[in-house]
């Protein structure tokens, strides 16, 4: 499992690890004051990615704001970025932990990890495998609104760096980093749609690679962005 890590994420670190790091430079660099800091998360759905980081610990909102849907992409769009714009604390401070996730068992197995009670291995994240199998047979993604609008605008990510990921060497590492950076673009883009909503206030952006591994091992991030705006 290390193994995979280090050749495929080699400055990843333990959640835990990274956590700190980041809440020490915001509060002694940048002068957040962590009491009156609230954070958003844009990452996967799926419950285990919540275990990854420990912000919410040190933070006085505890409750994150949920801008992300299937593999972290942030589906809330402008709305949901204005939303959460005016749920700030006065005079306060925003912390965004984005990024999209990818398993490894302790066999080093990629794309799948031991969950909490289970007693086989199970896919993560399942909703980027399913659009890499789609990619692999050359089916276009179909859009189906009412039932199905996020898996279509996943795969539509991800089939348009086909290349790209079919030629890697591990082709779910790849569509990983593809999702990654259509997750901090679409961020981007939504702060920039939003920043009169979040006039006057510092947003402290924090991505990567999140790396979920078996229940009884601890979940490593690879940081990608740490880069803190004022609006």
């Amino acid at each position: 499992m290390e193994n995979f890590i280090r050749n495929n994420y080699p400055s990843a670190q333990e959640g835990k690890q990274v956590t700190r790091k980041c809440i020490q430079e915001l509060s002694t660099v940048h002068g957040f004051d962590l009491d009156h800091t609230i954070m958003a998360t844009s990452v996967c759905s799926d419950e285990i990615v919540r275990s990854t980081t420990n912000f919410r610990e040190y933070l006085g909102h505890q409750n994150p704001f949920a801008l992300g849907g299937l593999a972290g992409y942030p589906f809330v769009g402008q709305t949901g970025f204005k939303a959460f714009a005016s749920h700030v604390p006065d005079h306060g401070f925003i912390l965004i932990l984005y990024g999209s996730h990818i398993g490894i068992s302790r066999n080093g197995e990629v794309g799948v990890m031991q969950r909490r009670g289970q007693m086989l291995e199970s896919s993560c994240c399942g909703a980027l495998q399913a659009s890499l199998k789609s990619l692999e047979l050359g089916t276009e993604p179909e859009a189906d609104a009412d039932y199905d609008y996020q898996q279509w605008k996943i795969e539509t990510e991800v089939h348009e760096e086909r290349d790209r990921i079919l030629k890697g060497s591990i082709p779910l590492v790849q569509a990983t980093e593809v999702m990654f950076s259509a997750i901090d673009r679409r961020i981007r883009e939504l702060l920039e749609r939003t920043r009169d909503d979040f006039r006057g206030r510092k947003v402290a952006l924090v991505g990567g690679i999140i790396i979920n591994t078996d229940l009884d091992l601890p979940d490593w991030f690879d940081l990608r962005h740490f880069e803190v705006l004022g609006f």
